[in-house]
C-alpha cells in the first residue's frame, strides 16, 4: 500500500518537475571577446588580457550555472561569428546549439587605462532587441577592475551575482 501511495505521489510530482525545467530558459554563455582598440604600437599585455578574458568567461558561466535561473547550454565550439560583426549570425548559431537566450560579453580596451565591458542578454526568439544588457567604463587594467565591472554588469543584466 505504501509503495502504491509513493508511486501515485511520484506520478503527480513528475509533470510539475518537467514543466519547471521546461520553463527555465536554456542559456548559452559565449566566450568573453577582447576587442583591442588601442593603436598597434600601444598594445601591451595581450597575453594577460587573453587570459583575463578567458577566466572571466569561466566565472560568468559558473555563476549563471549555479544560479538556477538558467539551464546553461554546454556549447560544442567557439562561435564562428562575433556579435559585434553579425548579431543575427550569432543568434542563429546559438539557437542551433539549443539555447533560448544567449549572454554575450565583450571587453573593449582603449588603452592600459581605459577599458569598457559590454554585456547583452539576447532572447533568441527576438534577437534584434537585447532583453537586457549594458556597458561599464573602467579606469585601470587589472584583474580586480575587470572582476568588479563584470560583477556589476552581470547583476544588472541577469540578477545573478558573480561570486556566491
Amino acid at each position: 500500500m505504501r509503495g502504491a501511495a509513493a508511486l501515485a505521489v511520484m506520478l503527480l510530482i513528475a509533470p510539475c518537475a518537467r514543466s519547471a525545467a521546461a520553463a527555465t530558459p536554456r542559456l548559452l554563455v559565449t566566450p568573453v571577446e577582447l576587442v583591442d582598440l588601442a593603436p598597434p604600437d600601444q598594445r601591451y599585455d595581450q597575453g594577460a588580457d587573453a587570459a583575463r578574458a578567458a577566466a572571466l568567461g569561466q566565472q560568468l558561466h559558473a555563476a549563471l550555472a549555479r544560479s538556477g535561473r538558467y539551464r546553461v547550454v554546454e556549447k560544442a565550439a567557439t562561435p564562428p561569428y562575433r556579435y559585434t560583426d553579425c548579431k543575427a549570425c550569432l543568434a542563429d548559431w546559438a539557437r542551433g546549439q539549443g539555447a533560448d537566450v544567449a549572454l554575450v560579453t565583450w571587453v573593449q580596451k582603449e588603452s592600459r587605462l581605459i577599458v569598457m565591458i559590454n554585456m547583452a542578454l539576447i532572447d533568441l526568439a527576438h534577437p534584434d532587441h537585447p532583453a537586457a544588457g549594458g556597458s561599464i567604463d573602467l579606469r585601470g587594467d587589472t584583474d580586480a577592475t575587470w572582476q568588479a565591472g563584470a560583477a556589476q554588469l552581470l547583476e544588472r543584466t541577469t540578477g545573478v551575482a558573480l561570486t556566491p
